[in-house]
């Protein structure tokens, strides 16, 4: 990065700079973790925008990819972060409250609509939609027991059993509403 200042205005040139060929060897770019204006570079992934805004930005568990859930149109847009590029963009039907990764690629994820669906994908599309009691607001993947744990507008934490497809008995809150949920490890 360059960093100009011609009449006391600042100006960033993010192009300015040497780029890494792609046939350089593994051990030669290790080497250059030591070497300060490597160290210093910014890499921009290519695409990284949406028309109208970004609701949610989440990592893979495995971190190779960046998944970005945006509005008008709702759509969920998966960047592979080796190639710092977008990898597919994908459209859906209502707009995405949360969202969680269920491999460590991006070969499954599920949905949480602002239409009380949860919405299922695969690496080739939509899989599934299941249609939740209420209206969510959070969602966590339990990983442990292998659900899908939903709450929302009512004082029930609703659980989608992963193994078998069916909702199991909901969990009870003393609250009226319940706006996030999490897992204590």
């Amino acid at each position: 990065m360059e960093v100009l200042a011609p009449n006391n205005v600042k100006i960033y040139s993010l192009t300015a700079g040497k780029s890494l060929p792609e046939w350089l060897k593994v051990a030669k770019k290790r080497n250059l973790r030591h070497d300060p204006e490597f160290r210093n570079r910014i890499e921009l992934i290519q695409n990284l925008y949406f028309p109208a805004y970004c609701k949610r930005i989440k990592y893979a568990r495995g971190g190779e990819f960046l998944m970005a859930t945006g509005g008008y149109p709702p759509s969920v847009r998966i960047y592979e972060l080796d190639e710092m590029s977008m990898k597919m963009d994908r459209r859906i039907d209502a707009e995405v409250v949360q969202f969680q990764v269920l491999t460590d690629d991006y070969s499954k994820m599920v949905f949480l609509r602002d239409d009380r669906t949860l919405e299922f994908h695969a690496r080739w599309g939509r899989y599934y939609n299941l249609r939740i009691p209420r209206a969510g607001r959070d969602m966590m993947i339990d990983y442990a027991h292998s659900e899908v744990l939903v709450c929302g507008s009512s004082s029930q934490i609703y659980r989608l059993s992963l193994d078998s497809g069916t909702f199991v008995k909901p969990l009870d809150s003393s609250c009226p509403a319940v706006n996030c949920c999490g897992i204590n490890p």
